[in-house]
């Protein structure tokens, strides 16, 4: 049994992580930002009584994130693995999405989680063992046009934790990177589109219709709750693990050419990108 930290518990990945990991027998603390909102994780473990304690954090504000890692450790006497979930999304291109918005996105996503880490790390390092899983995104790997800098916050979430996987290793400990594409969550609910029409729409338009296709066909959260299993269970963890139909399908497009080939084709105007796309990719995500 591991106990087991995991961010961002209030719905979606986070929470059926949580749920998932104490069915299988493991001392699990949920975190969210304001237990007391907490309705319908709090009657779910109650209904399975399931091994799950709510604690209060959120990457915003650093104290809480101390706060939390010591409620975790005084009460089990350690920790075993942490599961960064927390992160928001928001932003368009790089020219329209305000400085405010740009700096809330990376104080959340990395500054957060970097204040996060620095509270875990301590006693990874000193138990000698541990693992660190880590929910990125596809958009951590593949930027798409008028996505800048929910990407950006998660490429520079894939770098730290990339350095910090060597860190880690000195002793003992494992980092592991989770790529979900379109997973089926409540986050899509809360994407308020702009009123004024956009300054690049045909960027745009190719972003909206890849989430269409992704959310007609998407991972499901228990799906990559299944998939952190798999990489806390393994002896020698993965470093990413692509989750979903899409997720699969364009890191593997993208490992198939250069990146001067991949950017060339990501440039590509009109009809003649979703003719290169079904090439690479096999399937037609714009067009069916």
């Amino acid at each position: 049994m591991s106990v087991i930290l995991i961010t961002g518990c209030s719905t979606g990945i986070g929470q059926e992580t949580a749920l998932h990991m104490a069915r299988k027998g493991h001392e699990v603390y949920a975190a969210v930002r304001t237990p007391g909102s907490a309705d319908e994780l709090k009657a779910k473990i109650s209904a399975e009584s399931l091994p799950v304690t709510i604690v209060a954090l959120d990457l915003t504000k650093p104290d809480t994130i101390d706060s939390a890692v010591a409620e975790v450790v005084e009460k089990s006497g350690r920790i075993d693995v942490l599961v960064a979930n927390a992160g928001i999304g928001a932003g368009s291109s790089v020219e329209e999405t305000p400085l405010d918005t740009v700096r809330e996105i990376f104080e959340t996503n990395y500054f957060g989680n970097v204040s996060l880490f620095r509270a875990v790390t301590p006693h990874l390092r000193q138990q000698g063992s541990g693992n660190i899983v880590v929910v990125g995104s596809l958009a951590g790997r593949y930027a798409a046009g008028c996505h800048a800098h929910y990407s950006a916050s998660k490429w520079a979430m894939e770098g730290m934790c990339e350095s910090m996987a060597q860190e880690m290793a000195e002793f003992g400990a494992h980092v592991s990177i989770i790529e979900p594409g379109c997973v089926a969550t409540p986050m899509w609910t809360k994407v308020t589109p702009s009123d004024a029409p956009p300054l690049y729409p045909n960027n745009v338009a190719r972003l909206v219709r890849f989430f269409e296709f992704g959310l007609a066909r998407p991972a499901m959260p228990s799906d990559v709750a299944e998939v952190i299993e798999e990489a806390i269970n393994a002896d020698q963890p993965k470093f990413r693990y692509p989750v979903g139909k899409d997720a699969v399908e364009v890191t593997t497009a993208r490992e198939s050419v250069s990146e001067n080939e991949w950017m060339d084709f990501l440039c590509t105007q009109g009809d003649a990108f979703f003719d290169k796309w079904v090439d690479l990719v096999g399937v037609d995500y714009y067009r069916e």
